[in-house]
């Protein structure tokens, strides 16, 4: 009787301990975790970029999980291998919201894939914060779900167009992706219309082509002075090299979608070549530069800080911040309210801005050219 009565009392505080544990352990960031999606080339012409977009995120993420989480809750980031196809990221993206049970998507790096992505995203009424792309097809109208945190490309056709014709250049050539609606190559006119210029040539190509000697012909054969790029790195890589490699000489230009890997890829061809940058400059001492680097570092410490890991890790930043802001009874409704609530956010030295009716976040646009070492200099 009285060995009962003890196993009794040693069985009741062991379910008490248990759940003292349970309860202590769920303060303490053992709640369920906070999934967000993405979906990324991490095979084909995109690979490295889309990687650097994964890390710039996972980045923050395991700092924010280090520190807690939010309200309790890890972040976890679950990525889909699209391959730089537009129809595969329509794809994922459903995988994402209704197999995944994503809450929120981020940082996808096809802006075709997210034009075709939108009607979706629209009806299911899931948040979507910056897609790594320009893209002005996904700008054209207003997404209540959809949120960036850089320019655009119309922004940084205007700033380089601007800056090149005042400097005497007329004769412009455009190269863009033939995957991506017409919105980006009408920025581009657009662009050049502001300063009553027109394209001695408009050229077509695809992301994941590896051989561009016709539209290198055409591009050549229009004797531009300057050449204007909206596509990712390795065309932008091949097309300089190929121009070089015949002779051709005249200016490069590149919007911000192109990263800058592709100069470890052609090395002493990319000197020269002219860069938009919609973030500020790595080599500048600003607090969200210095956070990121520490971040990144802490991470993966054999990771090399680059323009487009930063973009991403900002990106995560601003979707912390909105989950933060959300409070403890997460809805997606009350995250997208927190995020247009957002009508100045310092992250220490870039600042974002949403409202009711914007949901641009920046217009920062600077440039920089390709140094002979393979810096890029601002």
């Amino acid at each position: 009787m009285l060995q009962q009565y003890f196993q009794r009392i040693f069985q009741r505080a062991r379910v008490l301990g248990l759940l003292a544990f349970s309860v202590c352990a769920t303060a303490y960031g053992a709640g369920p975790p906070i999934v967000i999606g993405q979906s990324a080339g991490l095979t084909g012409g995109q690979a490295a970029f889309s990687k650097d977009a994964q890390t710039g995120i996972s980045a923050y993420f395991a700092a924010v999980n280090k520190a807690g989480g939010v309200a309790g809750r890890p972040l976890k980031l679950v990525t889909e291998d699209d391959g730089g196809k537009r129809d595969s990221v329509v794809a994922n993206t459903r995988k994402l919201v209704e197999e995944t049970k994503a809450f929120a998507l981020i940082g996808y790096t096809s802006g075709a894939g997210v034009e075709a992505a939108m009607p979706y995203i629209d009806k299911a009424k899931v948040p979507m914060l910056s897609p790594l792309t320009g893209n002005m097809g996904i700008r054209a109208q207003f997404h209540r779900y959809l949120f960036h945190t850089r320019a655009g490309y119309g922004t940084e056709m205007d700033t380089v167009i601007r800056q090149f014709s005042l400097s005497g250049l007329t004769r412009f050539a455009l190269v863009y992706l033939d995957d991506v609606g017409p919105a980006n190559a009408e920025s581009m006119r657009a662009a050049l219309k502001k300063n009553k210029l027109e394209a001695v040539a408009a050229v077509p190509i695809s992301r994941n082509s590896t051989d561009f000697g016709p539209q290198i012909a055409a591009v050549i054969q229009a004797r531009p002075e300057a050449v204007l790029f909206i596509t990712n790195g390795p065309p932008l890589a091949k097309f300089v090299q190929g121009m070089k490699q015949k002779g051709f000489r005249a200016q490069f230009i590149s919007s911000s979608f192109s990263g800058t890997r592709f100069i470890d890829d052609i090395k002493a061809d990319s000197a020269g070549v002219v860069l938009t940058q919609v973030l500020p400059p790595l080599s500048r001492d600003k607090k969200i530069t210095r956070d990121y680097k520490a971040h990144l570092k802490e991470f993966d410490p054999e990771a090399k800080p680059n323009v487009t890991s930063f973009e991403a890790y900002i990106a995560a930043r601003v979707l912390v911040e909105g989950l933060r802001r959300a409070g403890e009874s997460l809805t997606r409704e009350r995250f997208v309210n927190a995020l247009e609530a957002m009508t100045a956010l310092d992250l220490g030295g870039y600042e974002i801005r949403y409202s009711d009716q914007s949901r641009e976040g920046s217009t920062f646009v600077d440039t920089g050219v390709v140094a002979t070492d393979g810096t890029v200099r601002y």
